[in-house]
């Protein structure tokens, strides 16, 4: 039985040439080019790591391993523990494997999963003043993560 991050690597411009323009076929052989490069790759790896500490976080979340039995947390934590550890565990795959997906993937889930959520709903998300620190942490980090693969893919480096 082939694994999902399998059946990703199989996904080839041929394939998607009937789907997608050329327009959106170039950026991904942009990317394709940009993950090979030496620094790039690095940070890929390291994101992957810190993608995958991500994810066992959000298991210990769900374990009650934070202080809080999971089931008295609110429940948009709880869906947010649970979608939250799906894009980590993919994202950290695929990076680590430096797949081309795996970078419009990380974009796309740090923008739609972390900073649309933590800025426009903030007050979902904070109930002391720690935690209003704790959320301004991970929105500072997730933008330095963002701004710094951005600037490493087109630096090409």
């Amino acid at each position: 039985m082939e694994t999902v991050a399998n059946l990703f690597s199989k996904i080839t411009y041929q394939t998607l040439t009937p789907i997608f323009p050329v327009k959106e076929i170039a950026m991904l052989t942009f990317l394709d080019t940009a993950v090979t490069h030496k620094w790039s790759g690095l940070y890929l790896r390291v994101v992957a790591c810190l993608l995958a500490y991500g994810a066992l976080m959000h298991i210990g979340n769900i374990l009650g391993w934070s202080g809080t039995p999971w089931l008295q947390t609110p429940l948009h934590w709880r869906i947010m523990d649970g979608v939250l550890l799906a894009f980590n565990a993919i994202a950290a795959v695929g990076l680590w494997r430096r797949q081309p997906w795996a970078v419009v993937f990380l974009i796309l889930g740090i923008v739609t999963l972390q900073l649309i959520p933590y800025t426009l709903f903030r007050p979902y998300f904070i109930e002391t003043p720690d935690q209003a620190q704790t959320l301004n942490g991970l929105i500072g980090t997730e933008l330095l993560l963002l701004f710094g693969l951005i600037g490493l893919l087109v630096a090409k480096k």
